[in-house]
């Protein structure tokens, strides 16, 4: 059975947006400021600083994402649509961030500048990352089931 309460409350909170109005935050604005951040921050060549820039700029985005406001109805409405998508592309960014400061390799399709060898231990494990008690990330390294002898030998006989 559901909450009723917890309903009313997600409503109002979704609603929230509408009463702000044009006094909020621009939700494009702030879709916009997180691609760039996670283009030239986070993108396919990685260093340390800029990714750690990064947690920064999107923590204060969270911040703005708190505060958008929209005009409008809600029977088709873009800005409401991304006021609604906005946590969770930060947090997913929030997530890629931490992950690739944590993975200290160059690996695959994304480039650590600062760490440019492949590392075997990193084959080892993978990185998981979920949300902690306190709110925060809680990041772990998961091993990886040990592969079967014949795909280990294609990966041996491609190195």
């Amino acid at each position: 059975k559901m909450d009723q309460s917890q309903v009313d409350e997600a409503a109002k909170k979704a609603l929230e947006p509408f009463d702000r109005g044009a006094a909020g935050e621009n939700p494009f604005k702030i879709q916009y400021e997180l691609q760039d951040t996670m283009q030239n921050l986070v993108g396919i060549v990685r260093k340390e600083d800029e990714m750690q820039e990064a947690l920064v700029r999107i923590a204060k985005l969270k911040k703005l994402a708190e505060k958008t406001g929209i005009t409008g109805h809600r029977e088709y409405n873009g800005g409401w649509h991304t006021t609604i998508d906005l946590p969770n592309m930060l947090a997913v960014s929030e997530m890629i961030a931490t992950a690739a400061i944590e993975r200290k390799e160059s690996r695959g399709g994304h480039f650590r500048d600062d760490y440019p060898e492949k590392r075997d231990e990193y084959s080892k494990f993978n990185i998981r990352i979920q949300k902690a008690a306190d709110g925060g990330l809680k990041v772990e390294r998961v091993p990886v089931k040990p592969l079967p002898a014949e795909l280990q030998q294609v990966i041996e006989e491609n190195k």
